[in-house]
């Protein structure tokens, strides 16, 4: 008779390591999950540096990282779609608004694509 076996759940997402020997950041957050409704049939990654740039800073008001990471990925589907190219340059900008004064700035990143073998990588330029 054979002993029973606990199996145990992986609730967290493993980050997604890209393979390529030219980038500047080799650290990518699997977004899989929020990427399904915006067109994307393969695992999504964005770099660490593009998910740190997209996070509310302390002195923002109504920051939305969930809005701001859906509208990138949308606008880079909309991309790939448009050129029919598995790779995408293009400005993603964002307002930011002050809590204590109300100004609103905007912020514009310049944000790279690519489709490769198993998965598709977002990131600012110079994350490739």
């Amino acid at each position: 008779m054979q002993k029973p076996k606990q199996l145990t759940m992986i609730l967290a997402p493993p980050p997604i390591t890209k393979n390529k020997s030219n980038t500047a950041s080799n650290l990518w957050v699997n977004v899989s999950d929020i990427s399904l409704g915006t067109g994307f049939t393969t695992k999504v990654a964005v770099s660490s540096t593009l998910s740190d740039a997209l996070e509310p800073i302390t002195t923002e008001k109504d920051g939305d990282y969930d809005q701001r990471l859906w509208d990138a990925l949308c606008l880079a589907h909309f991309h790939l779609s448009l050129d029919h190219s598995p790779k995408a340059a293009f400005t993603f900008a964002f307002p930011r608004k002050h809590w204590r004064t109300d100004e609103v700035c905007e912020v514009s990143l310049r944000l790279n694509v690519e489709i490769q073998k198993d998965a598709a990588y977002l990131g600012l330029l110079e994350d490739f």
